[in-house]
């Protein structure tokens, strides 16, 4: 599978900074306690380090789509991806998941604007006429609600921005269409293609509905705030450099704040320390948990890919998921 665009390039880009970007604060705020997250960049590595390891939880059959390949890419920032085929009609999607840090709407868009220019670039140095639609957003349903793990009966937990993009390849009467979406540290894409006669856009609409709602990732690593917690006579100020955001209750003054991979909780607060730095976790890095909590309960219409990471100064080498199907030839795709 190849990449056809820039997502992943620009997801890399925001992880590698650690961001956790303004407009995540508005969502936090309620009348009741205020969530501030800044535009900090972390001292501490995202992938080895914020990041160390992830358990991603995807449907086996979505419709008419079976699961038939996973993919683990040589750099570790460029994800994983897997394959779904629809051997009725000779179609395939790619789905794609890449580690990329906190994203806010605007980061999404900026994402899903980046994936449109990279996919108009790799059609001109291929010299491939492409005939790209209006990227246009959308709400999905989202699913992973806690205590009801991936169950597709299960309530979804609200909904969600997604970005989609319908193109055509009119030379090769090729249709294709593009949908992304973040989700616990992740951004999650999906491209398809299918004959010029059988429009595929609505469908990708429509699995993508089906993969957000019962899609789970769990995550760990120095994202778990509580391990780290220390009790302090004095707290930095919010516009510190180094705070990355604070927490603190209406008329009173800031309870907690984060520095760099730790939790510094004011001494009158200290009862209540624990709870705090797990708020401020499920602000800063959703989906993050204890390592001793990371493994998930997996139905029988799921599959799990476990996903480690290390420091940069690592080695990398190449790596490839277990094939789910028989052994096939190797396949080419967009992504």
């Amino acid at each position: 599978m190849t990449r056809g665009g820039l997502c992943w390039r620009l997801a890399g880009m925001l992880a590698g900074a650690g961001l956790a970007l303004g407009p995540v604060a508005a969502a936090a705020q309620s009348q009741d306690t205020q969530l501030t997250v800044v535009e900090t960049p972390s001292q501490v590595e995202f992938l080895g380090g914020v990041l160390a390891e992830s358990r991603v939880l995807y449907p086996l059959q979505v419709g008419s789509w079976v699961a038939e390949s996973e993919h683990r890419y040589p750099e570790q920032r460029l994800g994983v991806s897997v394959r779904y085929i629809d051997n009725g009609k000779q179609r395939w999607i790619d789905l794609y998941f890449y580690p990329a840090g906190l994203q806010s709407v605007q980061s999404l868009a900026l994402v899903a604007g980046s994936e449109r220019d990279g996919i108009a670039d790799a059609a001109r140095q291929a010299g491939r006429e492409v005939a790209l639609g209006v990227l246009e957003p959308i709400e999905l349903a989202r699913g992973g609600v806690e205590g009801h793990g991936v169950d597709a009966a299960a309530p979804a937990a609200g909904m969600q921005q997604a970005w989609k993009l319908g193109l055509a390849y009119p030379d090769e009467r090729l249709a294709s269409a593009m949908l992304l979406f973040a989700h616990d540290l992740y951004l999650v894409k999906a491209r398809a293609s299918a004959p010029l006669s059988s429009p595929i856009e609505d469908e990708l609409v429509r699995f993508m509905q089906v993969v957000a709602a019962q899609l789970r990732i769990v995550n760990t690593g120095r994202c778990w705030l509580a391990a780290r917690t220390d009790i302090v006579d004095t707290l930095p100020a919010s516009g510190h450099d180094r705070v990355r955001a604070s927490y603190r209750d209406p008329g009173r003054d800031v309870a907690a704040v984060v520095v760099d991979d730790r939790v510094l909780v004011a001494r009158g607060e200290a009862a209540r320390a624990q709870a705090l730095a797990k708020e401020l976790t499920g602000t800063l890095y959703p989906g993050c948990v204890a390592p001793e909590a990371i493994e998930p309960e997996v139905p029988p219409s799921m599959r799990e890919m476990r996903i480690e990471y290390r420091a940069p100064n690592a080695v990398e080498g190449p790596s490839r998921g277990p094939r789910i199907g028989r052994p096939q030839p190797p396949q080419s795709g967009t992504g």
